[in-house]
């Protein structure tokens, strides 16, 4: 049986061609430009996401440290201000340097200085002692023979040479409080006017930058310890420490800084920015400061019944209260505003905000009550003359009750 004889393929016949071709490619190439294309606007888009949030927590984080630090510094106000529930400081007299600060004008525990527009940042200055430990008085325990007269107290207060103190009548309306500075070490073992065992005498020389010459104030009391003409009591002395602490917090080049209200000049200059005077930098990208006080209807009450700028508000000229008008100041609230540190490329924060009770804003709003601080960010700085609309803004508000002088009634 013959079988059949496989032919052989001939040499001739073509091969199958390896490889992609010229249309592939070019289908391939498009969806890998495709791909490109998605992946790099994804990234964009997301790299403008993260720009963004990072400028609006950044605003975030400034305008709550800002309020932080300033409700730290106002929730202390008034210590070391008050005796047995009455302020010692009335009116106060007060000199530094040879410049008379202040001339039986009130010591408010916390003062406002109103901007004079809702545009116009406000500043704060908290008054009170920056003695370590106890805060009690030390009540004078022998009439002084003139106003300028070295001051005989108990022998149990802790005060020290080059410390400040200010004595005074507390609940005093017509009798000034004098802040003036130990010059040299109290010393005991001095007669006491026959009111107490042991005394001490603190010495207040002449001179220096707190102790100015007799005749600098309109009204310069002799202190004892009863109140019988001319001599004013019963009254105290009250140490303040080595520094009288009038903390201030102002916005300066777009910064919240600190200083010394009664001893700082503080100024700032920008290109590059610097700050001189004793301002201390505290926050950036800070452009408003707007404050208030918090008022009752009366000095007995601590009861806050309405809220009112340091303008005349009524009858009320609150930019400078009487003794009365400050017994009815409990509490201060507080609104920063922040803004982020690069402008977006459109205008991205509305021109306005309305709160419920009607007050208009240009800007954003903070409190909702009909006297609430009017915002204005129109007159912001901008550089290069950027719309202030195309900066993300953020606003922290915050209440703080004047504990020294609540504690006090």
């Amino acid at each position: 049986m013959k079988h059949a004889t496989r032919m052989p393929r001939p040499r001739h016949a073509k091969t199958r061609a390896t490889g992609f071709t010229l249309v592939e490619l070019m289908v391939a190439l498009t969806i890998g430009l495709v791909l490109a294309l998605a992946i790099s606007l994804s990234m964009l888009t997301m790299g403008r996401q993260f720009r963004v949030v990072g400028s609006t927590s950044a605003a975030q984080v400034n305008a709550q440290l800002a309020l932080s630090l300033i409700d730290s510094a106002g929730r202390t106000a008034g210590a070391g201000l008050f005796n047995n529930g009455q302020p010692v400081c009335m009116g106060f007299n007060a000199a530094y340097g040879g410049a008379v600060k202040s001339d039986g004008a009130p010591l408010l525990p916390a003062r406002i200085t109103d901007g004079g527009s809702g545009s116009a940042s406000d500043s704060l200055v908290f008054s009170a002692s920056s003695a370590v430990g106890p805060l009690s008085g030390m009540p004078v325990m022998d009439a002084m023979a003139s106003s300028a007269a070295d001051i005989v107290v108990t022998d149990g207060g802790l005060i020290a040479a080059n410390d400040l103190a200010i004595v005074g009548v507390p609940g005093s309306a017509s009798v000034p409080c004098t802040l003036f500075q130990v010059t040299s070490t109290p010393s005991s073992g001095v007669s006491c006017g026959g009111n107490a065992n042991q005394c001490k005498t603190l010495p207040r020389a002449a001179g220096g930058n707190y102790n100015p010459a007799a005749g600098t104030f309109a009204n310069e009391p002799r202190y004892g310890f009863a109140d019988a003409s001319p001599v004013f009591g019963p009254a105290v002395v009250m140490g303040l420490g080595t520094t009288f602490r009038q903390q201030a917090f102002a916005v300066m080049c777009e910064t919240l800084v600190e200083y010394n209200a009664f001893v700082d000049s503080p100024a700032c200059s920008t290109g590059p920015l610097n700050f001189s005077g004793g301002a201390n930098a505290l926050v950036t990208d800070i452009v408003l400061l707007q404050a208030q006080y918090g008022i009752s209807a009366d000095t007995s009450s601590d009861v806050v019944t309405n809220w009112v700028d340091a303008k005349t508000v009524g009858s009320i000229d609150w930019s400078s209260p009487n003794s009365a008008q400050v017994g009815r100041i409990k509490a201060l609230r507080i609104v920063i505003v922040s803004r982020s540190k690069e402008p977006a490329g459109e205008e991205v924060t509305p021109a306005s905000c309305t709160n419920d009770a009607g007050v208009v804003n240009v800007g954003p709003c903070s409190f909702n009550d009909a006297e609430a601080p009017v915002i204005d960010l129109s007159a912001t700085s901008t550089p290069n003359g950027a719309s202030w609309r195309r900066y993300r803004y953020r606003v922290q508000q915050a209440v703080i009750p004047l504990r020294n002088v609540i504690w006090s009634n």
